[in-house]
Order: C-alpha cells, then sequence, then structure tokens
C-alpha cells in the first residue's frame, strides 16, 4: 500500500466505522453493553476516591466479592475518571469516599452533582457504601447515603466504615457487602421464565 490514495481511503473508512460503532453505544447506552457482556452477567460498578489507598484497599475487596459471586463482574472506577454514563450503564454501584470534614470528598460530591440529571434512569438500582478515615466517625457515610436515597437507589446493607489502615474485619465486611448487592444486582435482573 505504497499508493498515499489507498493508505487515506483505508484512514477514512477506519474513522468512519469508529464514528458509526461510537454513535451506537452513545444512542443505545445500557441497551448494547447488556448485549455486550451477555444477559446472564450483570456488572457492579464500585467507584470510588482515595488519595492515601486506604478506600482503595476496600474497593478491591468490594471487588473481590462482586466477583466471587457467579453471574456478576465488577467494574472498579476513580470517581475523578467515571462518566455519567458508567452509571447509567452499571446494575449495581457501591460508592466509596474517605472522611474529609465530616463529609465525602469533594470530587464524590461533585459526580453526584453532574449526575443528578439523570436521577431517573438510574433509580431502584442495587447500591451501597463505604468509607474509611481517621477518626471513628461515620458521617462521611451517612453523606453517601443520604446521596444514596436522594438518587432513589436500593440500599441493600448498612454501609462499612474503616477507622485507620483497614483491618482484616473491615476487608471481610466489604468483600460481604460486595456479595450482597451482587446477589441483588441478579436478583433484580432475573426475567420470570414461563
Amino acid at each position: 500500500m505504497n499508493n498515499p490514495q489507498i493508505r487515506m481511503a483505508s484512514a477514512m473508512i477506519v474513522g468512519c466505522f469508529a464514528l458509526f460503532w461510537f454513535g451506537i453505544k452513545i444512542i443505545l447506552g445500557s441497551e448494547l453493553s447488556m448485549m455486550w457482556r451477555g444477559f446472564d452477567v450483570v456488572e457492579v460498578l464500585v467507584l470510588y476516591y482515595s488519595r492515601t489507598g486506604r478506600t482503595e484497599a476496600l474497593a478491591k475487596a468490594i471487588v473481590e466479592g462482586v466477583e466471587s459471586v457467579k453471574g456478576a463482574s465488577a467494574k472498579m472506577k476513580r470517581v475523578d475518571y467515571a462518566t455519567v454514563n458508567d452509571f447509567i450503564s452499571c446494575d449495581a454501584v457501591a460508592f466509596g469516599s474517605p472522611n474529609y470534614f465530616s463529609y465525602m470528598a469533594g470530587v464524590m460530591k461533585d459526580f453526584f452533582d453532574k449526575a443528578l440529571s439523570i436521577r431517573e434512569r438510574v433509580a431502584g438500582k442495587p447500591s451501597a457504601s463505604f468509607t474509611s478515615g481517621g477518626g471513628s466517625s461515620n458521617s462521611a457515610l451517612l453523606s453517601l447515603e443520604r446521596m444514596i436515597s436522594s438518587f432513589r437507589l436500593e440500599k441493600v446493607a448498612d454501609g462499612a466504615v474503616s477507622h485507620g489502615e483497614p483491618s482484616e474485619e473491615n476487608l471481610k465486611a466489604c468483600k460481604k457487602l460486595g456479595e450482597t448487592l451482587a446477589r441483588r444486582a441478579l436478583e433484580r435482573a432475573e426475567v420470570p421464565k414461563d
């Protein structure tokens, strides 16, 4: 393919296909996501923010719990890299944040603010929350759970709170939270059989 016109035509065809595929993904959204993953699998989004790695360790434990349930997969994503479409296309969601000044991280609150316009599209999804912090306060957890309520998500279990470095007990609690979330997402996704 030394001919520049052939190379240019090939590049244009590839570019048009990419634009077409991207357009289909935007139009179909979660329906395409379900077709791509298969109908027997649910996806749990584990959305978190972490600077020290403590909240991330809890998020990894939740992922481990989700993936221990047959038919469930997890997608772990830092909230500052997440989009509203991630929230729309998942079947269930776990929110995790450090405790900053007795509240969730600002970047997590910013995500909720951006997602407000799609609240109706995510209502009813199974959800849970988890937090980490230096003190003994659960106020960040309560702020996340208020968002779960505001978005009319289904809270499937009490949230998990870790103080300081996550202990084995904290990690076990998060793994259990992931399992519970995955099981509820599978129950919700079941279609009645005739």
